[in-house]
């Protein structure tokens, strides 16, 4: 089986499918610990901050089993439904991206 990878935008290292990760809009795919750390650097790491990596969190991996899903469906109607869902998620990600980049630059 072969597994999706991508560069991490803050350390550099691979990030390999099935490694917790998000993806923020200036920085592109980031390890989940490489984003608490730059936090933690300049911020203390609150319950709002956490709840905002999470969310991140499950929105882009949700991004990416839909992605998978269009090309597992067949009919067009089901397969435009998949699409639209997935763009409506991609807009929720850059507005939750834009907030934890807000939080890494500030501090």
């Amino acid at each position: 089986m072969k597994y999706k990878t991508w560069k991490c935008g803050i350390c550099g290292e691979t990030i390999i499918e099935g490694q917790r990760f998000i993806f923020l809009r200036e920085i592109g795919f980031a390890h989940l610990e490489c984003v608490l750390e730059r936090l933690t650097e300049k911020n203390s790491v609150n319950r709002d901050l956490l709840s905002l990596i999470d969310a991140n969190e499950l929105i882009t991996y949700s991004i990416i089993r839909l992605k998978e899903s269009e090309t597992l469906a067949a009919d067009k109607d089901i397969k435009e439904k998949i699409i639209s869902v997935r763009k409506s998620l991609e807009k929720y990600s850059v507005e939750l991206s834009d907030l934890l980049i807000k939080y890494m630059n500030s501090g």
